[in-house]
């Protein structure tokens, strides 16, 4: 047997698997559906997010704070937030994946004990954050987070 007739079937099997890969791409090419491009609205809100300017909390699960030190919070361009709950500094990373999506990263901050309703509406305000999932534009300037924690809502600080 001559070595041409040896690599003869060798090579009819490897042609039969790249023909075969290559239709079973195509396929499921075919199969995938194609990233849908973001709509205008989509655009405007992703760009309405107040990164940089400072937001005072004016209401915690439908209900005005309390603390005589107002609690406000800046979102940086950075992806980093920092703020002050009514009684302690607070600090932590954020996420936007989506136009209204958002998730936060552990909350960094030391707990000291300030009494009563302050310390209620804080933990309230850092549950709130660190379970938000959603955001939306809230007046002029400001914002609303919600989640599986409650409801934060934020207007400009002055």
């Amino acid at each position: 047997m001559t070595r041409a007739k040896a690599f003869a079937p060798a090579a009819l099997a490897v042609a039969t698997l790249m023909l075969a890969t290559t239709a079973a791409e195509a396929q499921r090419r075919r199969e995938e559906p194609r990233p849908q491009r973001p709509s205008r609205a989509d655009i405007l809100l992703y760009n309405s997010f107040p990164a940089g300017t400072r937001l005072a909390v004016v209401s915690i699960n439908g209900r005005p704070p309390v603390a005589t030190d107002r609690p406000a919070f800046t979102f940086t361009p950075g992806f980093r937030m920092a703020g002050f709950g009514g009684c302690n500094p607070v600090s932590a990373d954020y996420r936007r994946t989506g136009p209204s999506d958002i998730r936060f990263g552990p909350l960094n901050f030391v707990e000291r004990k300030c009494g009563g309703e302050v310390d209620r509406q804080e933990r309230a305000i850092f549950w709130a954050i660190q379970g938000a999932n959603r955001w939306r534009p809230n007046g002029r300037g400001g914002m609303t987070f919600t989640g599986v924690r409650g409801t934060v809502s934020f207007a400009p600080a002055f």
